[in-house]
């Protein structure tokens, strides 16, 4: 059942609205965070004095309590009403953006995990001076200090009040602030909506939702419903949301600058609920597939706040939306499904279902003629077994694609590892006795296999990213600016590359 007092229309997706944030060149805060660096520890962005104590007495006062430069350890000091946390950057003392971002989510995480009569204001002091740095600092900030609120009558307490960046005013610096707040906002708002609990979320109301979201932007919304997907052949996203009540959508959301010179489409897998169809999943491993439409989600926040800063790029986005549960109208394993470029798939396994909604969105966007199409999807278990839960999988048309988008991620610090494919599992997709295509085999080599299934709905010559998330899409701990549950990740490179692109 859904709940009924639930509007899709009017909710907010980022209702823990995130701490205002500005540059100072003054330390008037509740909390100061400075940096500690280099194997024998050094302290950075401590100010010549704090009421009227001298820096070489505060460094002293941390040196006896054994600072350390660990990565994200905090060594504290209370003087009068204001407090010093000096936070471990690693022995390295050429510090990267990503080690900025790191450190400053970790300290406003710790901050924000007490509770104060009233919101902390906080400023921050990492000698960061490039706007690249102010950007890293500010989004490891704001992203630290983002809560899912909990869907309860309880009103959403505050921890963090303001932030401050101790650097200089400039242009420069101010404009990477407003970078940092639209791309940190974007990815709050794709974690709100896969946190969004699946009784509340499926893929009407997700539609609902992108329609919303995207009117204070120059972004147009499509929405397709099951009449039109079945009117125009999308047979893949239909079989997979055939067995719920709640039926299919696939969303196109439209931002075209004028003068834009290039082309991008982004992919998001959409799946509100993911139970494994006929093939069901295990109790344990269904209790985070809500979090199986965080592609979707990734990619419509991204093109709003590519929008939003206004790069001159054209960005096409798809999300492909289906529930996929058990009743009679569900696919079967065995079923064969015709795709929307008119190719048959012979149903290999109903908890693959991602591929075959991805593989629709793919046939359609193949229509925009983009320069690029990336798809972003939480595909794969095995994924997450060959990288882990903190890299994410990439694979390409080619290493100059793969490097484009590799270079992007690096900006933004996002972690992807580029991944084959092979021709002998380009051979094995095509190995089914009633079909074109089979959408998966035996679990060896599955990784590479769904992979090469999408691949070949790609246009010939096209240029084509795939993006598996499914590790680094959730997290069952929080850490520096990564919370609990989902996580966002993708989107800062997604906008890295239309940045680059609009370049």
């Amino acid at each position: 059942m859904t709940d009924s007092s639930f509007n899709a229309e009017k909710f907010n997706p980022n209702r823990h609205a995130l701490p205002p944030v500005s540059l100072t060149d003054k330390f008037e805060a509740d909390d100061v965070v400075i940096g500690a660096v280099g194997s024998k520890p050094q302290l950075i962005g401590l100010p010549e004095s704090v009421d009227g104590i001298k820096a070489e007495v505060i460094a002293d006062f941390f040196a006896k309590q054994g600072i350390s430069s660990g990565v994200g350890k905090i060594t504290s000091l209370t003087l009068h009403n204001l407090r010093l946390l000096a936070i471990g950057l690693g022995d390295d003392v050429d510090v990267s953006p990503e080690q900025l971002r790191r450190a400053a989510g970790s300290a406003v995480r710790a901050i924000g995990s007490a509770s104060y009569a009233n919101p902390r204001k906080v400023a921050i002091s990492l000698d960061a001076v490039s706007p690249e740095q102010i950007q890293a600092v500010v989004e490891g900030a704001l992203l630290a200090a983002n809560k899912f609120a909990k869907i309860s009558g309880e009103p959403v307490k505050q921890q963090i009040g303001e932030i401050l960046v101790v650097t200089a005013k400039t242009d420069a610096n101010n404009e990477a602030i407003e970078r940092a707040e639209k791309t940190s906002s974007a990815v709050c708002v794709a974690r709100d909506w896969t946190n969004l609990p699946p009784n509340l979320m499926g893929p009407p109301e997700f539609a609902s939702q992108v329609s919303g979201y995207m009117k204070d932007v120059k972004v147009d919304v499509e929405i397709l419903d099951e009449k039109a997907l079945a009117k125009q052949g999308f047979g893949g996203i239909l079989a997979v949301g055939g067995g719920s009540d709640r039926p299919p959508r696939l969303v196109r959301a439209s931002y075209n600058p004028r003068g834009a010179k290039k082309h991008l489409v982004l992919i998001g897998k959409g799946i509100t609920f993911d139970s494994g169809g006929y093939n069901l999943k295990p109790a344990g491993s269904m209790i985070t597939m809500k979090n199986d439409m965080s592609g979707a989600a990734d990619v419509m926040a991204a093109i709003h706040a590519i929008a939003e800063l206004g790069l001159n790029v054209q960005v096409t986005a798809y999300g492909a939306m289906a529930e996929s549960l058990v009743s009679g109208r569900a696919y079967r394993p065995s079923d064969v499904m015709t795709m929307h470029d008119g190719t048959t798939v012979e149903n290999g396994n109903s908890d693959a279902e991602g591929r075959i909604v991805l593989a629709d969105a793919i046939s359609r966007a193949n229509q925009d003629k983009p320069d690029l199409i990336i798809d972003v999807a939480t595909l794969t278990g095995a994924c997450v077994s060959a990288l882990g839960d903190r890299v994410s999988g990439l694979f390409a048309s080619s290493d100059e694609v793969a490097d484009q988008v590799l270079d992007a991620a690096e900006i933004s610090g996002e972690q992807f590892w580029q991944l084959p494919i092979t021709d002998h599992l380009r051979a094995e997709i095509k190995k089914s006795e009633v079909a074109d295509l089979l959408s998966s085999g035996s679990r060896i080599g599955g990784l590479i296999y769904s992979a090469a299934f999408l691949e070949h709905f790609v246009a010939d010559g096209g240029n084509w990213a795939h993006m598996d998330v499914a590790g680094p899409a959730w997290s069952d701990s929080a850490y520096s600016y990564i919370p609990k549950e989902s996580t966002g990740t993708s989107v800062r490179t997604l906008i890295a590359v239309a940045q680059q692109m609009a370049n």
